[in-house]
């Protein structure tokens, strides 16, 4: 039960660090991306290890999925946000 607790824990705590925020606007694949990806990297690392083991595991997996999902969705919005301009220095007239 102990292990189930802190799964369970780590695995909200990657959703709130992954910044999904309050108010109406949509979440970005980023954000989708990092919060499946911590609740498929938690599930998987459950299964490895015993006892202290698999609670290290555990984490280690939601952390490391969180990244891994937040980085594929972060791919998968950049069609979306164009370049943007970078800003031309001004050069005075003498």
């Amino acid at each position: 039960m102990k292990t189930v607790m802190i799964s369970v824990s780590a695995i909200a705590l990657a959703a709130l660090l992954t910044a999904c925020g309050g108010g109406a606007a949509p979440m970005s694949n980023a954000t989708t991306g990092a919060i499946a990806g911590s609740v498929i990297g938690g599930v998987v690392g459950h299964q490895f290890g015993d006892g202290d083991g698999q609670t290290a595991a555990t984490v280690l997996g939601t952390v490391a999925g969180g990244y891994i999902g937040g980085q594929m969705g972060a791919n998968a919005d950049r069609p979306y946000y164009p370049p943007q301009p970078q800003p031309q220095p001004y050069y005075r007239p003498y």
